[in-house]
């Protein structure tokens, strides 16, 4: 019964979208406020079906600081786009940039480092990609 109703939420909330409903777009536009800045309880509480999104993020991430905390588990703390996106901005500030000049060197940085470390992604605990052996 639960999953029909969340289900027609849904449906209602997409039609609403779809129609230019501003208190739709509102809410979209809040929820996602909360994913950036990772205010999970907000987040959570936005959600359609608020239980569900908890348990979740229960599944991966249970303990109670990890509602706390400034990355998801899709992504983890090292690979998050929101994260990543925030230092960005806060590095262009500091440096009186514009985030989009700040991109562009943090790419070419991050480039040089990726080569210099030998074009791996995944490295293991002493910093040696898989498969490599000292």
């Amino acid at each position: 019964m639960k999953e029909g109703v969340i289900t027609y939420k849904l449906a209602a909330h997409a039609a609403d979208l779809a129609k230019g409903h501003p208190g739709a777009q509102y809410r979209d536009n809040a929820l996602s406020k909360t994913r950036f800045e990772f205010r999970w309880e907000d987040q959570f509480n936005l959600g359609l079906d608020p239980e569900k999104a908890k348990e979740f993020h229960d599944e991966t991430l249970p303990a109670e600081g990890a509602k706390l905390a400034h990355f998801c588990s899709m992504c983890g703390p090292h690979f998050c786009s929101m994260k990543i996106t925030q230092d960005v901005r806060e590095y262009a500030e500091s440096q009186n940039i514009e985030a989009e000049k700040a991109l562009a060197v943090g790419m070419s940085e991050k480039a040089k480092e990726f080569v210099a470390t030998g074009s791996e992604i995944y490295h293991g605990p002493d910093g040696a990609a898989p498969g490599d052996h000292h």
